[in-house]
């Protein structure tokens, strides 16, 4: 199922799986964060579902490898980590095994994109919520090289 995002204005581009023509669609009277529409292509006339999210940043489902290191408060947890979804701001990620992490800890992680360049990444992270090993992140301190070559990512 194709996903899309919906811009701060409600509207959504979607590009017909079949003949690749792309048209808008007006979702501002819409609520929610991720809704499943019936999309009729205004071309060729093909039916199918589209997900669209209403977010702030594009998100991508990822399955990346990496590490953490706990910098604050200071409890020397640090592991191996999975990458699951990725954002130029945040990211979600597993780890291995359960370790006592809460919402607002400060995380350094390091990960290699699957960028043709192996493009390694280090960026501070904030928790800002936890679901057994699962874990989400807003990136913090954040310099522009990290910006640019996540930038970079998404549009590859």
């Amino acid at each position: 199922m194709q996903k899309v995002l919906v811009n701060d204005k409600g509207i959504a581009w979607i590009t017909c799986d079949h003949c690749k023509h792309t048209s808008s669609v007006d979702l501002s009277e819409s609520s929610g964060v991720v809704n499943v529409i019936e999309y009729k292509c205004s071309k060729c006339e093909a039916v199918y579902e589209v997900t669209c999210e209403f977010r702030k940043t594009y998100r991508k489902e990822v399955s990346l490898h990496g590490t953490f290191i706990q910098q604050q408060p200071m409890e020397e947890q640090a592991g191996r980590i999975e990458i699951t979804d990725l954002s130029k701001t945040g990211i979600k990620f597993r780890t291995r095994v359960k370790y006592d992490l809460k919402p607002g800890y400060i995380l350094k992680l390091t990960f290699t994109l699957d960028d043709r360049n192996k493009t390694l990444v280090d960026q501070m992270a904030e928790v800002k919520w936890v679901n057994g090993q699962t874990v989400g992140g807003t990136f913090i301190h954040q310099d522009q090289w990290t910006q640019k070559k996540l930038g970079f990512y998404f549009m590859s």
